[in-house]
């Protein structure tokens, strides 16, 4: 069994005199209206009536934990709906699952509120939150609430269940394994452009397509637990940063290099239109971030076997963190590390 810390024990006043709902509320009154009612449907979480939760690891499997922290106007915008928020939150650590091929036990979350927020939104907030705790089998098992004068913050750690020994992993990869990933690349960093007014030339349809992959990640924890099903050697990890960037980690894991072809790229319709019209473009699609597709590496009879789930986009060389990509006019050029660089705002 394993026994997860509880909350702090009292939520900070701000602001007594002010009508925002986050400031006059205690952290208990908060966290019952909200948060307790998604919590009612894991017995793991004692209904959050206590100082911790308690989890027990099925059977024949080993624990899978992460956690990732997102501030307000750095990994999601301040005036996005909160809602969607929620599903970020929770959706890019349900991807770091996927990286290695669990299933979700659960989630335990940190909650920073600007003391300026109303309970409205910690309300739609919470609301997101529970659907997508239900739609991924994730409950919610406690965690802690605090208010502060600085903006928003989250802290979702993400516990997960796989296989003994089955865990995929960044440091598999062989000279001669082909690469593939999930899903098409660029929807996120194209989508933020758009929100930021970059792209007004693209279409209603493309420009809602763009943001909604934004706003919306989809971990793809099926494909992971395909792979870890297949009981083969497959490496994997969650693209979050860009391409260009998270493929270099599997090369220093597994002490490698990769060429990758950009006709193979897989794109959705927005974004190739998005291109098309601007081929300066691509930076986004390789460097921007926000994709939360799987890389997967493997033989290429074992990639092939995952058919239509994945879209082979190059292959790994014996050239120890060299990145090549072939270009669309076929030509060699070395890939630039780009990617989302945490602290680099």
């Amino acid at each position: 069994m394993l026994f997860l810390t509880g909350s702090a024990k009292r939520f900070v006043q701000v602001k007594p005199d002010s009508n925002n709902m986050v400031g006059r509320s205690g952290e208990f009154d908060l966290i019952a209206r909200h948060f307790a009612p998604i919590a009612q449907k894991s017995k793991a979480a004692l209904s959050l009536m206590d100082d911790a939760a308690v989890l027990s690891v099925p059977d024949g499997q080993e624990l899978v934990i992460t956690v990732d922290a997102l501030v307000a106007d750095v990994h999601f915008r301040s005036q996005d709906a909160p809602a969607d928020i929620a599903r970020k939150v929770m959706r890019v650590n349900l991807s770091d699952l996927a990286a290695m091929g669990a299933y979700p036990l659960g989630v335990v979350l940190t909650a920073g509120y600007n003391q300026d927020l109303s309970e409205d939104w910690i309300a739609e907030f919470a609301n997101g939150l529970g659907q997508d705790c239900d739609a991924f089998n994730a409950p919610l098992l406690g965690g802690d609430t605090v208010g502060t004068p600085g903006p928003t913050f989250f802290s979702l750690t993400a516990f997960g269940a796989v296989p003994i020994g089955r865990a995929l992993r960044r440091d598999a990869a062989k000279p001669g394994d082909l690469i593939a990933v999930t899903g098409t690349l660029g929807d996120g960093a194209l989508g933020l452009k758009v929100l930021q007014g970059d792209l007004s030339s693209l279409d209603h349809e493309d420009a809602a397509f763009l943001t909604s992959r934004y706003w919306v990640p989809q971990p793809r924890l099926e494909i992971g637990r395909k792979c870890v099903a297949a009981n083969r050697r497959y490496a994997a990890m969650d693209i979050s940063d860009g391409l260009a960037g998270d493929c270099r980690k599997i090369c220093a894991a597994s002490n490698v290099g990769m060429t990758f072809d950009q006709e193979r790229i897989p794109l959705s319709k927005a974004a190739r239109n998005a291109v098309q019209n601007d081929p300066a473009l691509w930076n986004a699609v390789f460097c921007g971030g926000d994709d939360y597709e799987l890389l997967i590496c493997a033989d290429p009879n074992e990639i092939k076997r995952l058919g239509d789930d994945v879209a082979i986009i190059g292959e790994v060389t014996n050239r120890s963190g060299q990145v090549g990509l072939i270009g669309m006019d076929k030509k060699m050029a070395e890939l630039a590390k780009g990617g989302f660089d945490h602290f680099g705002y």
